[in-house]
């Protein structure tokens, strides 16, 4: 019995270094790990959108929908980590929707160059 559980665990850890090795399952899982730990990114867009008065008429004052919300999105980082592109649900106190955001860190701080609002039904609004 005991010589099958470790036969087991040998082949499962041999799975799990092949599916890690041979495809991005390890890169998409530090950049949501890397999303998560600067909050900034994702809160500052939302602050930047709840200034503008377009967000505020449709989609009413807006907050991310819950901690998933960003899990169930997408994010791409480039290379060096420097320049990003992030997707994720949002609630609104009128209409729910999808944020998505492109930016790009100078030094420290997240600089967005484009903030999309976007709801099911094809409503669309560029902010940046």
């Amino acid at each position: 019995m005991r010589k099958w559980l470790i036969i087991s665990l040998g082949i499962i850890s041999g799975l799990l270094v092949l599916v890690f090795t041979t495809t991005n399952l390890g890169a998409h899982i530090s950049n949501f790990a890397e999303v998560y730990a600067d909050e900034k990114l994702h809160k500052d867009a939302i602050d930047f959108a709840n200034k503008d008065k377009k967000v505020l008429d449709y989609f009413g004052k807006i907050s991310l929908k819950d901690n998933l919300s960003l899990l169930n999105g997408d994010v791409n980082y480039n290379e060096d980590h420097s320049e990003v592109a992030l997707s994720f649900k949002f609630e609104g106190t009128k209409e729910n929707g999808v944020m998505d955001v492109k930016a790009h860190r100078k030094a420290d701080v997240w600089e967005y160059d484009h903030i999309t609002l976007r709801q099911k039904d094809a409503v669309q609004l560029d902010l940046k």
